[in-house]
């Protein structure tokens, strides 16, 4: 059963993602660094292929979480990363019916257990040439992951109190004598949080921070 906790998140999670979103303010915590300096966020040019993920939330252990997948090893793009559910889009097909359809495809949840909250910033990633629109959800119902082994290595959830900006961990490599520090989030025993998923959880991330009573709240 949804606790009073939960819906007073929902409902000012609604609210919150219909105004002005923070975009690439907390966005620009996750982008990496090259010798030391942070990486602009580039833009999508007429080629970029349009994307949609879903931050798809719901109530477990008395805590409100989000759920996460690790990508395929067979996939040709970010395979055995950290990501959302998501993917390309079909033609005529909205970022809300993409992100739904391909949760479906990917861990077997159905569209009608899915409430949409909102969306957030669209961001452009380079190395996919893909404009993805994140959409956020909300499922009231248990969630009986399917998932599709082509796809889906496999599908875990992490409470969103985890989130913390100060919980971000940086990692450094040295390639092609330049220092590149990757900030990230340790959610997963062996593959970190890092890249445009830990960008966009960052802008969710500031936006639910910013609930009033958030911390507080014992309804």
């Amino acid at each position: 059963m949804e606790s009073a906790k939960t819906k007073h998140i929902i409902e000012q999670l609604t609210i919150k993602l219909a105004q002005e979103l923070p975009g690439d303010k907390p966005r620009s915590l996750l982008a990496p660094f090259i010798n030391g300096v942070n990486q602009e966020l580039t833009k999508p040019s007429k080629s970029s292929k349009t994307s949609a993920v879903l931050l798809l939330l719901w109530e477990r252990n008395n805590s409100l979480q989000l759920v996460f997948t690790l990508r395929s090893l067979n996939l040709l793009s970010h395979s055995g990363q950290i990501s959302f559910p998501g993917g390309k889009s079909n033609t005529s097909e909205s970022p809300e019916e993409t992100a739904l359809r391909e949760t479906y495809e990917e861990i077997g949840v159905p569209a009608y257990n899915i409430k949409i909250l909102g969306k957030l910033s669209p961001i452009f990633v380079l190395p996919s040439n893909s404009y993805i629109v994140p959409i956020v959800g909300y499922s009231e119902k248990y969630l009986d992951f399917k998932v599709n082994h082509e796809e889906v290595e496999e599908v875990f959830t992490k409470p969103i109190d985890f989130f913390s900006f100060k919980n971000i961990k940086v990692r450094e490599w040295a390639i092609n004598n330049e220092i590149i520090d990757i900030p990230y989030w340790a959610v997963h025993p062996s593959v970190p949080l890092w890249g445009a998923t830990a960008m966009i959880l960052a802008e969710f991330v500031e936006i639910y921070q910013s609930i009033d009573s958030i911390k507080t709240i014992n309804i």
